[in-house]
């Protein structure tokens, strides 16, 4: 059973808070956790679809990550070896 909706966590607002809320309802009774995290994943794949962004995007995780700026390919020797 889906959790109940508590706006006083996530801090919506109004008129998104209720808009939530009667959407979980009318959703099979969702948790709204489930409904945040869907949409916000369709919303980053959306965004991403901009190349500037994306880079941005890109960028940004790359730092997190402390991942370097350029990957190095390896190829393997003649002869297979």
């Amino acid at each position: 059973m889906a959790k109940p909706y508590n706006d006083k966590k996530l801090q919506l607002g109004e008129p998104l808070a209720t808009k939530l809320r009667d959407f979980c309802a009318a959703n099979y009774k969702a948790a709204a956790l489930d409904v945040i995290r869907e949409a916000l994943e369709e919303h980053i794949n959306r965004r991403l679809e901009n190349s500037e962004i994306k880079s941005r995007y890109e960028a940004e995780r790359r730092k997190r990550l402390n991942l370097p700026d350029q990957v190095v390919q390896l190829v393997p020797k003649k002869g297979g070896e």
